[in-house]
């Protein structure tokens, strides 16, 4: 693995956990076991790093996304695959990292991320559609309000005041949040698969991961 790759992946994982203020580029140096002049020669300041760790995070996530696509069977499969993949790392991301960034790169949000998430919402939309399609989701559900609502209860689960993490799994609020937007617009046949995937038996305890 080239030096370059390597700051990247490490400087991804420091803001991950730490947010972006706690993060300098003497840290990320110093976690590498780099000097400051070596970093500096890969990158000339901590917000051409950011944009770098954005567009790398963002291929390993398309990467993997069509990897579970490909292994699912019909789109509340994919769904839950997905769940099972996100909630490994969720709880391990600083609470108030999207804040961050908005609030000291607007920049970058506005460049880098808002496109991004455009592109995912446009994604989920064709997974609701495609449910529908597949007599998975209901006739009348509306891909796009069900797409908004999904990521605005994603958004509000990261809030620290509503729901402060030490009271809080973000694990399992991602679990309610995801049941509870695929049970909203669910046929029957959708509410079996949901049941059988997220669940042992109706009677048991929700599947820990």
């Amino acid at each position: 693995m080239e030096l370059k790759e390597r700051i990247i992946m490490q400087a991804s994982a420091l803001f991950f956990r730490n947010g972006l203020r706690a993060v300098t580029m003497n840290e990320v140096a110093e976690d590498l076991g780099i000097s400051k002049r070596t970093l500096y020669e890969h990158f000339t300041n901590k917000e051409e790093l950011l944009v770098a760790c954005i567009q790398w995070q963002h291929q390993d996530n398309l990467q993997k996304r069509a990897e579970l696509k490909e292994e699912s069977v019909n789109p509340v499969d994919f769904i839950h695959r997905h769940f099972r993949y996100t909630v490994m790392y969720i709880k391990e991301v600083h609470p108030n990292l999207a804040n961050e960034m908005k609030k000291l790169h607007p920049a970058i949000w506005n460049e880098q991320v808002v496109p991004l998430e455009k592109e995912r919402d446009e994604f989920t939309m064709k997974l609701v559609k495609e449910g529908v399609e597949q007599g998975y989701f209901l006739e009348e559900t509306d891909p796009e309000i069900a797409t908004k609502l999904l990521y605005a209860h994603v958004d509000m689960m990261m809030d620290t005041t509503v729901f402060p993490p030490e009271r809080f799994s973000r694990a399992d609020l991602f679990r309610y949040i995801i049941t509870g937007f695929l049970r909203s617009m669910a046929t029957q046949k959708g509410l079996k698969e949901i049941d059988m995937l997220f669940y042992q038996s109706k009677d048991e305890a929700y599947v820990s991961y």
